[in-house]
């Protein structure tokens, strides 16, 4: 996918609006399919440098404990993204693009899946094959070499918006996935209900870190577009309407029931390969 707002990555149209601006950085939306592309864009090395300074300590968070009682609440947590595809593949190998500390793998080993991940960052690599006994690989998934068509499941959680390349990473899962096998992808929704709360303020801009933004139409077409066919979508509640609500008597009660709806910070897809 180019960096130039000029013509849209995904439909080539040339119609453009910003989104967001918080100089020097601008975000432009296509007006016709929705992607929205950040500019100007940081080169790879500078990325490299300010994810070094400012991203992983902050994101990532600290590393936990395999056998704590903070582990076993972190995997409690997981459970929900395990749901999502449980349905369509029980077994199987999982490779998770951009897995940072490893949670969601070591929650999905624990339920009888082969699982690998890969991110950039090579502390958390370490920790999870030193701590977790969890392969890891470090780098760029467009140019490590791997087999084609040893995964059944591939998964990429708040992966797809920090790559100057979605299309790339699309393309190689394609060609990693066995014939049955299954994506998952999820992306901050910039047209959910919680952006358009927070506006220039919600959290799912993370400029320089987020290239591209995501509309759920924009990201199904580009799945589409790469050989994908989308089988399950989701949209997360609420946040800011969640916690408006627990702010009143009895909201506890009727909170969540009604933040779902309203779309959330996220969209989740399930994809299959179209062959």
């Amino acid at each position: 996918m180019g960096h130039n707002p000029e013509k849209c990555a995904l439909c080539s149209s040339q119609e453009r609006k910003i989104l967001v601006e918080k100089p020097p950085w601008t975000v432009y939306a296509c007006t016709k399919c929705g992607l929205g592309i950040l500019y100007p864009q940081p080169t790879e090395d500078e990325l490299k440098k300010i994810y070094a300074e400012e991203y992983f300590e902050e994101q990532y968070g600290k590393q936990i404990e395999p056998d704590s009682q903070e582990m076993k609440k972190r995997l409690r947590q997981e459970q929900h993204r395990l749901r999502f595809f449980r349905s369509f593949k029980r077994r199987g190998h999982i490779l998770d693009i951009g897995c940072g500390m490893g949670y969601f793998l070591l929650a999905c080993r624990n339920a009888g899946y082969e699982v690998t991940g890969l991110d950039v960052s090579e502390d958390a690599a370490r920790f999870c094959q030193n701590k977790l006994k969890i392969t890891v690989l470090v780098g760029n998934i467009t140019k490590i070499d791997l087999p084609d068509k040893q995964f059944d499941v591939i998964t990429m959680w708040h992966t797809l918006e920090h790559t100057h390349d979605p299309r790339g990473y699309l393309k190689k899962a394609h060609k990693l996935l066995k014939d049955d096998g299954i994506i998952v992808i999820d992306v901050p929704n910039y047209e959910g209900t919680d952006a358009k709360i927070a506006k220039e303020k919600w959290k799912g801009w993370q400029l320089p870190f987020h290239l591209y933004h995501f509309t759920p139409g924009s990201i199904l077409e580009l799945l589409r577009q790469e050989g994908f066919v989308p089988l399950k979508t989701k949209n997360y509640l609420s946040e800011e309407w969640k916690e408006r609500l627990m702010r009143l008597p009895l909201g506890f009660i009727y909170a969540r029931p009604i933040a779902r709806l309203f779309s959330g910070h996220s969209f989740a897809v399930l994809a299959k390969k179209n062959i």
